[in-house]
């Protein structure tokens, strides 16, 4: 079912475009991640799916309900900032029971919350702290803990793991994930970190100059690209160009056979994991090793085809020196390809 629904979305600052025709269906339960770089619109959609700016154009459902001119505190969404904006004179459990406050609800029944929130969040022998007391991640959890206090339909992040380190960014994105899980909670994210984004979501919505290029899972969107805008955007790529002949693929590194009709114009794309290293035969791409970056378990190659550069990522199993001859294998049938 769908739980938000954004109809033509427009939105301009001082005459330049920050939202372009933006459609988008969000079905209820999912962890939708906007993705982006800065300057791509994201956090402007965010914030008007919140309620806290306008659209220019355009509508947004929540359900069947149109909420163009919904205040902010009525349209059941709540933000969590990447400044997470903790009150500092408030105690952890205080800063949870804020909104719960604020909607005057039984003292009973605020306890009986925030102990649940506590338990829930991880935040058990907290709860008398200032926030000047806790470490990146449980201010972060704080921040949730208060959010989801009163029962938001949707939860928005902005950025929220951006400020913490590299260990704690990938508990929390853990974390954070396996909660939305647990609670059938509608999450929209914002993010510039790729692997953030395939790593958390359920579809990604790549934002660039303010306009969605592709709304799709993560693992579509990173092995079927609808542009090559789009597989830029996710690094290292390898493009093959060339034409289709008589079932073969003919272009400056040889010929290949492929299934696919003729055509005068063709690039076939091949992320560095999906070509491999193997025996010499007819359908090879033979060259030379240039250059080997070790990184833990994988080392990325490039190798050097009649002064083409071709990256292949590689378990360490298949250990090969610079300067030694290879032989490649890609199966263009399987590729992605751009006419």
């Amino acid at each position: 079912m769908a739980i938000i629904y954004l109809k033509n979305i427009n939105k301009s600052y001082d005459n330049k475009v920050v939202l372009k025709d933006i459609n988008l269906i969000i079905n209820e339960g999912q962890l939708v991640v906007l993705l982006g770089p800065s300057g791509s619109g994201k956090t402007t959609l965010l914030h008007g799916i919140a309620g806290m700016i306008d659209f220019d154009q355009g509508d947004i459902f929540f359900g069947d309900q149109l909420m163009n001119h919904v205040s902010i505190d009525k349209r059941n969404a709540v933000l969590v900032d990447q400044n997470l904006l903790l009150f500092p004179h408030m105690t952890v459990e205080s800063n949870i029971a804020f909104g719960l406050k604020m909607r005057r609800v039984k003292k009973s029944v605020i306890k009986q919350k925030v102990d649940e929130l506590i338990r829930l969040l991880e935040l058990e022998g907290h709860e008398k702290k200032y926030p000047n007391e806790l470490s990146g991640g449980q201010m972060q959890r704080v921040a949730i803990a208060r959010a989801l206090a009163i029962e938001p339909e949707v939860l928005l992040l902005d950025e929220p793991f951006s400020k913490l380190d590299i260990m704690l960014r990938k508990n929390m994105q853990e974390f954070v994930r396996a909660l939305q899980k647990k609670l059938n909670i509608t999450l929209i994210m914002v993010t510039h970190d790729q692997e953030e984004a395939l790593s958390m979501a359920d579809q990604v919505a790549l934002l660039l100059y303010g306009e969605i290029k592709q709304y799709a899972s993560p693992n579509e969107i990173y092995e079927k690209p609808v542009s090559k805008e789009v597989a830029d955007f996710f690094g290292v790529r390898n493009y093959f160009e060339g034409k289709i002949i008589d079932g073969e693929f003919h272009s400056p590194l040889g010929r290949f056979s492929t299934h696919l009709s003729d055509c005068e114009k063709i690039t076939f794309m091949f992320r560095p994991e999906q070509i491999s290293f193997g025996e010499k035969q007819k359908d090879s791409i033979e060259g030379i090793v240039k250059r080997r970056v070790y990184s833990g378990d994988k080392v990325m190659y490039t190798i050097d085809v009649r002064d083409f550069e071709i990256y292949v990522s590689s378990f360490i199993h298949k250990d090969f020196k610079v300067g030694e001859e290879v032989a490649l294998q890609a199966n263009f049938d399987k590729a992605v390809y751009f006419i």
